[in-house]
C-alpha cells in the first residue's frame, strides 16, 4: 500500500482524490513531491504489510519527545525568520514558512497514528507554545512573501534613518531603509542642470523626501500596499509646501536652466510623504 492508498484509508475517501491533489500540490513550487516523500519516510512503517507470526516489537518514541523536538523546531524556524529580516537574504522567509507548513502537516499525520494518552502540565503547555509559534512564523513568512512580491529590496536597516546631505558630494544614489522611516532631505543640495539621479526604497514603514526649492524633479513612485502623499509635514531642519515637480512660479519652458533631479521612490508597505522646500528668500 502507497502513501496516497493510506491516507485514503486513513480519511475513508477515493484514493484518486489524493494522487490528484499531490500531482495539484506538485505543480505549485513542487511541494507535493515534497510532502509525499516526507509522507512516506513517517509511514514507511505502516505501508507493509506485517505478519502477526514474525512481528518484531519496535520501540516507539514517545508523546513528549516528538512535542520536544517540534518546540526546538519551532524555536529553529524564529531564529531564520529572524536572520531573513535582519539581513538580506533572499527568498529564506518564504521558504521557511513552507517548510513550516510541511513540517504541521507530518505532525498532524504522526498524531493521527498515534494513540491518545493522558494530558500533563508539560504537554498543555508545550501544544500552547507550539500553536503560538506556529501562527507567528506563518505571519512573518506571508509579510515577507507580500514584501518580497513587490520587488523592494530588503536591506538598509530597521529604525529611523535621517540622511541630510549638504552637498552633492555627499549625496548618495541609493537610500535604502527595510523597517521604520527614512527621511532624505535634499533641500540644501545643489544639484547640477544635467540631472542627478538616486534610489530610495523602504520595505514597510514611511518614506519622507524633501526636494530643493529651485530644482526641476523627475519623479517615479511605487507602493506595493499603501498611498503616495504631497501634503506638507514636519521635517525637521527645512521649511516644506506641497510637492511640485516644477519649483513656484516656473513654466516648463523656463526650467531647462535649472537643476534637475530623477527621483525613484518605492515603498513595499507604508506611505511616500513627497514635500518641496521653500526658498528661504
Amino acid at each position: 500500500m502507497g502513501v496516497a492508498g493510506g491516507l485514503a484509508e486513513r480519511f475513508d475517501i477515493n484514493v484518486y482524490l489524493v494522487r490528484a491533489i499531490f500531482v495539484v500540490l506538485t505543480i505549485f513550487w513542487g511541494l507535493g513531491a515534497a510532502i509525499y516523500l516526507v509522507l512516506w519516510l513517517v509511514m514507511g512503517s505502516s505501508l507493509t504489510p506485517s505478519d502477526d507470526s514474525v512481528a518484531v516489537a519496535r520501540p516507539r518514541v514517545s508523546t513528549s519527545h516528538r512535542l520536544t523536538f517540534a518546540v526546538v523546531a519551532a524555536v529553529i524556524a524564529l531564529g531564520f525568520l529572524a536572520v531573513a529580516v535582519l539581513r538580506p537574504v533572499g527568498a529564506l522567509g518564504p521558504s521557511v514558512g513552507l517548510a513550516w507548513v510541511v513540517f504541521l502537516l507530518v505532525l498532524a499525520v504522526v498524531a493521527i497514528k498515534t494513540s491518545s494518552r493522558r494530558l500533563t502540565i508539560r504537554r498543555v503547555v508545550g501544544v500552547a507554545f507550539l500553536t503560538v509559534t506556529s501562527a507567528l512564523i506563518l505571519v512573518i513568512s506571508a509579510v515577507l512573501a507580500l514584501l518580497a512580491s513587490t520587488g523592494v529590496p530588503l536591506s538598509g536597516g530597521i529604525g529611523d534613518h535621517h540622511f541630510s546631505p549638504s552637498s552633492l558630494a555627499r549625496v548618495r544614489h541609493a537610500y535604502h531603509t527595510e523597517f521604520g522611516v527614512a527621511t532624505i532631505d535634499l533641500s540644501a543640495v545643489e544639484f547640477p542642470v544635467a540631472g542627478f539621479s538616486l534610489v530610495a526604497t523602504v520595505a514597510a514603514g514611511q518614506l519622507d523626501i524633501v526636494v530643493p526649492a529651485d530644482a526641476v524633479v523627475s519623479l517615479s513612485t511605487s507602493v506595493g500596499v499603501g498611498r503616495v502623499s504631497t501634503s506638507s509635514s514636519s521635517v525637521e531642519g527645512a521649511a516644506t509646501a506641497p510637492y511640485a515637480s516644477l519649483p513656484t512660479g516656473l513654466s516648463g519652458g523656463r526650467g531647462r536652466s535649472r537643476p534637475h533631479v530623477t527621483i525613484d521612490a518605492r515603498v513595499g508597505a507604508g506611505l511616500i510623504d513627497l514635500m518641496r522646500a521653500v526658498s528661504p528668500s
